[in-house]
């Protein structure tokens, strides 16, 4: 979406139109940011292995798991630091909104 587009969803939008009118936001800044994000994220999950036969469609109801506790991978914590663009002393670190004042 180009600036004329993002200012004509937020003239549309209720909920942008009213953001729009706070003086420490700058709306069409968060969206152009938040297109970036998705865009970024889309590239990211293009890049992700999916095993396709894990999926099927069955008319047959699916037998339900037993309850009990929830498998836990110790290696999780690493993959998703791993992942993560910053992380420090085992957190991942995420950017403040910059464009609050």
């Amino acid at each position: 979406m180009d600036r004329k587009e993002l200012r004509e969803l937020i003239e549309l939008d209720t909920y942008l139109s009213m953001a729009s009118e706070r003086d420490d936001l700058d709306v069409l800044e968060v969206l152009e940011e938040t297109l970036l994000l998705l865009d970024e994220f889309a590239e990211k999950l293009k890049e992700v292995d999916v095993d396709l036969e894990t999926w099927s469609i069955v008319d047959e109801p699916r037998e339900l798991r037993e309850e009990d506790e929830p498998e836990r991978d110790p290696e999780h914590k690493e993959k998703m630091l791993k992942n993560a663009p910053k992380s420090e002393d085992g957190y991942v670190v995420a950017e403040r909104a910059h464009w609050l004042k």
